[in-house]
């Protein structure tokens, strides 16, 4: 990856002078499949932005792992409420492939620049993380299996749809993995 700087543009600056603000905090980082981008238990002072790679965020709930996010290319990794709070994560944050990406120091950031810009990007971050989790919210609350799952395909990321192992989407849509297995061969039959 040659301009970091470049993946950032999408997602947290609107301007040329914006990205050239941002470009000396931003730091090329790869992460092996498996590996902790975000550790619960700590406090998250960074951002994370996605260049190629799957990503999902977690937490544990009587020794099991719920899935709250799922991420790709455009997108920002973060655990916002520790970023928000100054407190320790909650959640997890790893990487379900290979991902490839630039990491960035917010705290230094926005030290180095308070203002407009710093409180923009922190507000752009936090509307999309809430809509985020909003639609999930409405999904886990309003629709059956089947009707959680045909939501999932239609609002989700292609790549995510396609390359996240079922047993994450399962804990995702709130469902028995066996349960995710009849709603896609039900699917499937359809077709």
């Amino acid at each position: 990856m040659t301009d970091v700087s470049s993946l950032v543009a999408p997602h947290l600056v609107f301007s040329d002078e914006e990205r050239a603000l941002l470009s000396p905090y931003l730091t090329p980082v790869r992460y092996a499949a498996g590996e902790t981008i975000f550790p619960e238990g700590q406090v998250c002072r960074e951002l994370v932005v996605l260049g190629a790679g799957l990503v999902r965020a977690y937490y544990l709930h009587e020794a099991r792992e719920v899935n709250l996010r799922f991420l790709c290319p455009p997108s920002v990794v973060v655990a916002l409420s520790s970023l928000v709070l100054g407190a320790p994560a909650e959640e997890t944050v790893e990487a379900v492939t290979p991902v490839e990406g630039a990491r960035a120091r917010v705290v230094d950031f926005e030290r180095d620049h308070p203002g407009a810009l710093a409180e923009r990007m922190r507000r752009v971050l936090a509307e999309r993380h809430y809509l985020s989790m909003e639609r999930r919210l409405r999904m886990l609350q309003w629709k059956t299996a089947a009707e959680r799952y045909e939501f999932f395909v239609a609002h989700m990321e292609p790549e995510i749809v396609r390359g996240m192992p079922g047993y994450h989407v399962a804990s995702y849509l709130g469902v028995a993995p066996e349960s995710l297995s009849r709603v896609r061969a039900a699917r499937a039959g359809r077709s």
